[in-house]
């Protein structure tokens, strides 16, 4: 009620033709960010790196973890982490390598990275953005409209590289 008294007094006076512009002021942002801004992405991040990788973050959004990849075809995934919006070309990706026992009483310790990496052109279909690290800490991102990968069978990153470039 009060603050409808106060919009008459404040929007009456004012010539029609700027109460639009006002209105168009206001909620123009909001037109903006639901038509033509960026759309949110959902993460999928696979490891092949026969250690556990915990604490993956892009550009500060955690985007998962998941178990060594134990060379059984299939690259061990960390599942879907939802939603987000990515707002820059290049982010920095972070990621723990961590160890299993067996690994750690052969002497490994966990070891943080750190990387730039460019995130590859999106077409409007697609929503999942793929991650993965492979063991020489070479690591590849793309675009999917299904949270499902082809790649996961893939071992090493040549054969990724491969297959990779045959599908583009």
């Amino acid at each position: 009620m009060i603050g409808r008294w106060l919009m008459n007094k404040v929007l009456d006076p004012l010539p029609v033709w700027l109460q639009v512009a006002i209105a168009l002021a206001l909620f123009s942002p909001v037109v903006w960010n639901y038509t033509f801004a960026s759309q949110e992405t959902a993460f999928v991040f696979h490891n092949h790196v026969a250690r556990p990788i915990h604490d993956v973050n892009l550009d500060g959004k955690w985007i998962g973890g998941a178990r060594a990849h134990d060379g059984d075809g299939m690259g061990a995934g960390g599942g879907v982490v939802c939603c987000s919006k990515l707002d820059s070309e290049e982010v920095e990706l972070t990621w723990v390598v961590s160890v299993t026992q067996s690994q750690y009483e052969a002497g490994l310790r966990t070891r943080s990275q750190k990387l730039l990496v460019e995130i590859p052109e999106r077409s409007d279909d697609e929503l999942y953005l793929h991650v993965h690290i492979f063991a020489d800490d070479h690591v590849k991102l793309f675009w999917s409209e299904s949270a499902s990968s082809s790649y996961q069978i893939e071992q090493s990153k040549d054969a990724f590289v491969d297959v990779y470039e045959k599908s583009s």
